[in-house]
């Protein structure tokens, strides 16, 4: 069989069979191959290898991260610790969230809501729980993380800044049947011209806390996590369509422990 078709064979089988004896970097790199936007695919590509590689993400197993995640309202801020594990290659993820008693998992079985022990029900609960899984798998894995199933990615022309200081190329994250959310769902990012560094998403999803609505999420301080690179803090703002900021900042998202090599979820 020729290994490009080998290759893409791996990718098919991965989300059915677990890696089905092909290797992780096989599989992500078959997944780069498989977009077909002609101009989304070459800079997909340069952003992987910006954020460390196919094989630097492969190799780097499951990614644990411990995560302060604060709300902001007006009566004043609340913190709370969360764990999140999250396999860049399979999409798994197991988040513990210690506040609530509470553990979400992911795997090809679904999603699986527990509180000190139970199997949860409540469509609110599990609709947070859904929109926790989906930042955990789509932002904190980033760029890899766009190339997971049920996402077609698009090349949606540049954005300008003030003055032109600044140029982005937008790339659309279009969803469809599979672990990527209900089909209405866009993620629309702005990746820095030349330097293939994401400055932020305008997102609408389905799942709490967006219900539909878009949300800007900034991401910053890029740093390293053994080899892959990681945006260490996310500040989501409800936001108009073109992305503009409609009110404060709602929350924020901050990575402050993060390490390679744990145990798949």
């Amino acid at each position: 069989m020729p290994r490009p078709t080998a290759i893409a064979l791996c990718a098919a089988l991965v989300m059915t069979a677990g890696l089905a004896g092909c290797s992780r970097s096989d599989h992500l790199r078959a997944r780069l191959d498989a977009v077909r936007d002609d101009r989304a695919r070459p800079l997909l590509r340069d952003m992987v290898w910006h954020h460390g590689s196919a094989y630097a993400w492969a190799d780097a197993g499951a990614l644990r991260a411990v995560v302060t995640w604060t709300d902001h309202r007006p009566a004043g801020d609340r913190s709370h610790r969360e764990v999140w594990t999250v396999d860049p290659v399979t999409d798994a993820c197991r988040l513990q969230i210690p506040a609530e008693g509470e553990v979400i998992t992911r795997g090809d079985f679904g999603l699986r809501v527990e509180r000190s022990g139970q199997a949860v029900t409540d469509a609110l609960v599990r609709s947070r729980a859904a929109g926790r899984v989906r930042l955990a798998t789509e932002l904190l894995t980033l760029p890899v993380g766009l190339l997971g199933q049920g996402r077609r990615v698009v090349h949606a022309g540049t954005a300008v800044g003030p003055g032109g200081t600044r140029t982005w190329d937008r790339l659309m994250v279009v969803y469809g049947p599979g672990r990527g959310g209900d089909t209405g769902d866009r993620m629309v990012l702005f990746v820095r011209a030349g330097g293939r560094r994401i400055d932020r998403a305008v997102v609408r999803w389905s799942e709490v806390p967006f219900v539909g609505r878009p949300m800007r999420v900034d991401l910053d301080l890029w740093q390293p996590a053994g080899d892959p690179t990681v945006s260490r803090r996310w500040r989501l703002t409800p936001a108009d369509d073109a992305g503009k900021a409609a009110g404060p900042v709602r929350c924020t998202v901050r990575i402050d422990e993060i390490t390679t090599g744990a145990a798949a979820p």
